[in-house]
């Protein structure tokens, strides 16, 4: 897999704002997020005109790497994450995932 800086695995530790982060905890189907909202699994195929209206909208952007590595992405991040999976030489997935509260967040998934 082509590898940017925004996955390199200097980018799998919290930075300084706090903007991306690795999801520790994340198992098949949930996750737990950086301010401990739990996100399930509402649609796990989503078109791209829907992702870039969730990414609009403020949604965060959730990275599934291979090997089972969770970044997140919020605010200015999440449309360069988007363009980093439309620009990607693998197959990448999205989907919609939900939160009790009613929060959104869309998860790209890199297949090998």
């Amino acid at each position: 897999m082509r590898t940017s800086g925004r996955h390199s695995a200097a980018s799998t530790a919290a930075n300084v704002g706090g903007v991306r982060r690795d999801l520790a905890n994340a198992r098949m189907g949930q996750f737990v997020a950086l301010d401990g909202r739990t996100f399930s699994l509402r649609a796990p195929r989503i078109e791209r005109a829907e992702i870039e209206e969730l990414i609009e909208a403020g949604c965060p952007v959730v990275t599934y790497l291979p090997g089972g590595r969770l970044l997140w992405h919020d605010e200015d991040d999440a449309w360069p994450a988007w363009a980093d999976a439309r620009s990607a030489p693998d197959t990448v997935t999205a989907g919609r995932w939900e939160s009790p509260d009613g929060s959104v967040a869309v998860v790209l998934v890199f297949h090998p």
